[in-house]
């Protein structure tokens, strides 16, 4: 999940999570599995095969990690972004293997209460990148709320604004229309500077083409809340989908296989504390609707990521050299994001993380630095191999990326 902006931390941070969400009142009344769909949050599917949390020993051999430097490593920029004095962030590539050219989805970001998502188009495998389109821009809103703490009068007004995008082109749907589609994390931020996480939902734009014209975001997969804006018009609900247990879901990161959506999402739980884990759901009518599959990696896995915390997230599939991959990174309380780990997927049926004899995930690589960095993304075609974010504290330009060198895995 996001950012500490008042302190300008990332947009994926979730530092101030448990204090927005332990103030909503109703939000955490209703129990651990919401209340709602009478299923607890983790109660087994028929697909979920992963070991016993208690089971969750590390590999013997896990990679040195690979620090990335900003001082010497190659930044990210985009030519002719209409402006961006933050930074940019969350990047999102599609550029497959031998094609003549690809497409980079990013956070351009001005301020906490003004991020929106923007397209880049490169035709050198990623040696440039030039702007294209706004994919979405902030809105200014009212939403209803039954928390009297933070909306006294039963309403608020705030920021809608879109973040941590992930982009894919879906070539099997019937409608051209809505060949390319945009995911992002759609939420209200009160001000100050209260970002209100679970006012929000997962929403989906779609395009005929990179360069737009995009449709407004609508609300692809919601929750329960204490405003409607988490859950009206949703086309599913996590209550509907054994995860009744999310406070919130964020960080969508997806992969399109043969006609299927496979959707990976950060699900925010804050039963006995805050934690974070990776659930993958899956789409069989082109983003319409969303079941669950499994649960990819828990906050028991997260030791084996290098980092003593409960919290993973910004999850990122990827395919290359017909083998798929996760990418996933620990958010660690007072610190942020922390690193990018990569680990296979041997069957994307099942989407089960290769898992060693211990129990733990494999790992085969991780990306540290000496501060605040992920979430990381890859695409085959590009000679910059994975997008490295890196935070910089204190910097008014704080959000920037960086091209690491390294192919796959």
């Amino acid at each position: 999940m996001h950012s500490r902006y008042t302190a300008w931390m990332r947009l994926g941070a979730i530092l101030l999570l448990g204090i927005v969400i332990a103030g909503c009142g109703d939000s955490t009344s209703t129990g651990r599995d919401g209340g709602r769909d009478g299923a607890p949050d983790d109660a087994p599917t028929v697909t979920d095969a992963a070991p016993p949390d208690a089971a969750r020993v590390c590999q013997d051999d896990l990679p040195s990690p690979i620090t990335i430097d900003p001082a010497v490593t190659p930044e990210i920029t985009i030519l002719n972004d209409p402006g961006s004095p933050a930074g940019i962030f969350d990047p999102s590539l599609v550029y497959p293997s031998g094609a003549p050219s690809g497409a980079l989805a990013y956070s351009s970001v001005t301020s906490t209460a003004s991020i929106r998502t923007r397209i880049a188009l490169s035709s050198d495998r990623g040696n440039s990148w030039t702007y294209v389109a706004d994919a979405n821009a902030p809105a200014t809103v009212m939403v209803d709320s039954t928390d009297t703490a933070a909306c006294p009068s039963g309403t608020c007004t705030g920021q809608l604004i879109n973040e941590v995008s992930s982009l894919v082109i879906d070539p099997l749907d019937a409608d051209a229309q809505r060949r390319w589609k945009l995911f992002t994390h759609r939420y209200l931020v009160l001000p100050p500077a209260v970002l209100r996480y679970d006012y929000g939902h997962i929403a989906l734009a779609t395009a005929p083409a990179p360069e737009g014209p995009w449709s407004a975001p609508q609300n692809l997969i919601g929750w329960p809340s204490t405003s409607s804006i988490s859950s009206a018009g949703a086309a599913t609900l996590t209550t509907g989908i054994n995860l009744g247990g999310c406070v919130a879901l964020t960080e969508p990161g997806a992969l399109v296989r043969q006609g299927t959506i496979d959707l990976v999402v950060g699900c925010v739980s804050v039963a006995g504390g805050v934690s974070i884990r990776l659930e993958l759901l899956r789409s069989t009518d082109h983003a319409r609707s969303f079941t669950r599959v499994r649960t990819l990696l828990s906050g028991a896995d997260v030791p084996c990521l290098g980092e003593n915390t409960t919290r993973v997230n910004a999850g990122e599939l990827f395919v290359a050299g017909g083998q798929q991959y996760l990418i996933a990174t620990p958010d660690v309380e007072g610190a942020g994001y922390r690193g990018c780990a990569v680990m296979p997927i041997d069957d994307p049926v099942s989407g089960a993380v290769r898992r060693s004899a211990l129990g733990g995930p494999v790992v085969l690589r991780t990306f540290v630095a000496s501060r605040f960095i992920g979430a990381c993304s890859y695409a085959e075609g590009p000679l910059h191999g994975y997008l490295i974010p890196i935070a910089f504290l204190g910097d008014p330009r704080t959000f920037r990326m960086y091209r690491s060198g390294r192919s796959a895995p």
